[in-house]
């Protein structure tokens, strides 16, 4: 996790929506969330593996949390 402070709920989505765009055409991306942090939001992203393409900490001053969840199967 970042050093940014966390941010408002719609500072996150705003956010989120900004990120889903910018990472659109990356493999490793599993999902897109927010995340509940300490005193506000953040954006949670998931990947497959980590990517060759770095992914910013924070966006528009929202922390960015990265979780390698691995492939994801249907339950």
């Amino acid at each position: 996790m970042t050093s940014a402070a966390p941010a408002t709920l719609e500072r996150a989505r705003a956010a989120k929506e900004t990120l889903r765009e910018r990472l659109a055409s990356l493999s490793e991306l599993r999902g897109i969330g927010i995340a509940v942090l300490d005193g506000g939001y953040g954006v949670k992203v998931n990947l497959l593996r980590q990517p060759e393409t770095p992914i910013p900490q924070e966006i528009d001053g929202v922390p960015i949390v990265i979780d390698i969840v691995g492939r994801v199967v249907p339950q």
